[in-house]
Order: C-alpha cells, then structure tokens, then sequence
C-alpha cells in the first residue's frame, strides 16, 4: 500500500515536471520591449534642446572640476598596472625615453620636434 501511493506521487511528479517544462517551452513568448516614445523625452520638448544642452555643458564643467577625471585616470593606471604590469612598466619606459630625447634634441638644435618640418613648396620666414 505504501509502495503504491509513494508511486503514485512519483508519477504526478514527473507528470507536474513534463507540463510546467511544456509551458515554458511552448509558451507565449514574453512580449518585446518597445522604444520609448519621442515625446517621454524632455529633450524633445519646445525648448528642451536648449535646457539639455545647458545641463549637459554644467555636468562637463562639474566633472573637469571635481577632480574626478585624475580619479578615473589613476584607476585606469592601477587596472592597467594590475593586469599587465610589464606591459605598463614598458609603456611608461617608452614614454619617457622619448620625451626625454625630444628635450634634448630641442635643447641641442633649438628647435621643437613636434613643430611641422618645412617640405617642398613651402617657404620659410627667410626665403
């Protein structure tokens, strides 16, 4: 008696299992997210543009000067150092040595290297 109700509740089990998988499987399916209208949008307001454009140019100036931008760039440095530190030390090291040959040279010649070089058709202050 017992063996026959514990196969019972076995059978509905598994019967209560096949339907659930049945409905997630031939389902509806969920319905598709829609775009949000233009007109949720207080940019597209009358004169909204004018406002957002205002808020946005207000949100730059508190970034720029709230210091977070050497926050991020020091993070960036710390993630860049923690995944490749080689890698960093050899960017850095390239960096330098090719500020500090710029100096020299710009020392040496007086001139500045980034400056355009004069090419052919172009006339200096002296020609």
């Amino acid at each position: 008696m017992q063996a026959e109700f514990m196969r019972r509740r076995v059978a509905q089990g598994v019967v209560a299992a096949m339907f659930a998988s049945l409905l997630v499987v031939a389902g509806p399916a969920a319905p598709k997210a829609e775009a949000i209208p233009g007109w949720v949008n207080p940019c597209n307001l009358p004169g909204g543009k004018t406002v957002c454009d205002k808020v946005e140019d207000g949100a730059k100036w508190v970034y720029d000067k709230s210091g977070a931008d050497s926050l991020v760039a020091g993070v960036g440095e710390a993630i860049d150092f923690a995944s490749d530190p080689l890698g960093y030390l050899e960017q850095k090291l390239r960096a330098g040595t090719k500020s500090m040959f710029g100096a020299f040279g710009e020392e040496l010649t007086g001139k500045n290297p980034n400056e355009p070089k004069k090419g052919k058709g172009q006339k200096g202050k002296g020609d």
